[in-house]
């Protein structure tokens, strides 16, 4: 990191923040580590007093004005005096008093940009996945060099967008096009793969085996696809023979590696022998292999693509622990998952027990009934003049500490994710 110190007045869009002359309680902002993406950043800088900012001239824009750098090492920053300080303790709001502690060190983004960016790449990705679906059931055929460019955008797009993706994958709108699950599953499968520690190019097989790993549903009747307890045992016997199906359709005009192969090949095959193929022996499965099943079967609760019937984020993870617990996944993994995802996923829209709503904007590792909470309206749903960071882990034990008492789907009341957050910056 080449951290260099700067006045205010050199700010400009495209600088990347990892240091504040103040403490975050003066200022607008959950964190003090982000890339300046508008002017509504730099503004919200300038009205809270700073003086100095440190930049890493590594991940943004350098100034050009001035050549001395920093140390490599964090350094402390010292505040400054008093006199120069926006908001003191005898002005902020009480209800500011409830806002969390967030570690500083944590690199933050423009939710709201994010958030639209991010579905614009994703909507560029299915766009290029159903075209390779679409061609491989129509031709047979499959263009690998197209396979790698998407996994490739996949593998370099997610990194430092997870919540992202995560919630895009939870709030989109269905398709019985398998061209939507086969990219959900890619990614998922690449940023549980990574949550493990698994090589990139492990994570890079895995993405191209969760796009292709539905391909032999193109190869049964189309009569197949509903319900799987509507199915005959006839009928489920052909259905289950998919994962045969689509590698010897692969197989024919192309070239996959053994370990994309495998990814494919298992994808159904259960922990305690329930699955299929029944002629795999479960203890040989690998992690990479049990990350693809665990995720495919997520991505179908949700969808309800087998079942009929779609699932909550929260019933999806609750049916995972509870395969887990039965042997039927991956029971290690399945508690990553559930880590990955939040109980109450990034970007939820959430009401509290005292009425107030707000939008899941992290999720603490220690206690996912917890997450870090944006109010946006309060207890009678009118929306507050600003926007207020809320953590449970700063609150007093003098009263009864609100709960989330579910979870409500923006349109039905009126909420853009993405509008909301188009000015609010976290750290």
């Amino acid at each position: 990191m080449a951290k260099k110190r700067i006045t205010i007045t050199a700010v400009k869009v495209g600088m990347y923040i990892c240091g504040i002359d103040r403490s975050w309680l003066d200022t607008p902002f959950l964190r003090h580590r982000f890339l300046i993406r508008s002017t509504t950043d730099l503004t919200k800088l300038q009205q809270c007093g700073i003086q100095e900012i440190t930049i890493d001239t590594e991940r943004g824009l350098d100034d050009t004005s001035i050549t001395e750098t920093e140390p490599q090492e964090d350094t402390p920053v010292t505040p400054p005096q008093k006199a120069h300080d926006v908001t003191t303790k005898a002005s902020i709001a009480p209800e500011i008093e409830r806002i969390q502690h967030l570690p500083q060190e944590v690199q933050g983004k423009a939710l709201g940009g994010e958030l639209t960016s991010i579905q614009q790449t994703r909507q560029f990705m299915l766009e290029d996945v159903k075209d390779i679906l679409e061609t491989l059931s129509k031709t047979g055929g499959i263009a690998l060099e197209q396979v790698n460019a998407v996994t490739q955008s996949i593998m370099v797009d997610t990194i430092d967008h997870e919540d992202a993706y995560i919630a895009l994958i939870r709030t989109r709108e269905f398709s019985p096009a398998m061209y939507d699950h086969a990219l959900a599953v890619s990614t998922l499968s690449v940023l549980l793969g990574r949550a493990v520690e698994l090589e990139e190019s492990i994570c890079q097989d895995l993405a191209i085996a969760g796009l292709l790993h539905d391909a032999g549903l193109a190869k049964i009747p189309q009569t197949l696809h509903r319900p799987l307890q509507e199915l005959s045992d006839s009928e489920l016997r052909i259905y289950q023979s998919h994962p045969k199906r689509g590698l010897d359709l692969l197989m024919q005009q192309s070239t996959l590696s053994e370990r994309v192969q495998a990814f494919i090949r298992d994808h159904h095959v259960a922990l305690d022998g329930s699955g299929y193929p029944t002629n795999i022996d479960p203890a040989t499965i690998p992690s990479a292999s049990r990350i693809l099943r665990l995720v495919d079967e997520y991505d179908e609760l949700l969808s309800g693509h087998q079942s009929g019937k779609p699932q909550t984020v929260r019933g999806a993870l609750q049916n995972l622990y509870q395969q887990g617990k039965k042997g039927m996944l991956d029971d290690e993994l399945v508690g990553k998952f559930i880590n990955l995802i939040g109980i109450y996923p990034t970007y939820s829209l959430v009401e509290l027990s005292t009425g107030e709503r707000g939008i899941v904007t992290a999720n603490s590792r220690e206690n996912l009934l917890h997450p870090t909470i944006l109010l946006i309206q309060d207890a009678s749903h009118q929306p507050l003049p600003e926007p207020i960071p809320f953590n449970f882990s700063v609150l007093g034990t003098d009263s009864p500490s609100p709960e989330i008492v579910k979870i409500l789907h923006p349109d039905e009341v009126g909420i853009q994710i993405d509008t909301v957050l188009e000015d609010w910056v976290t750290f």
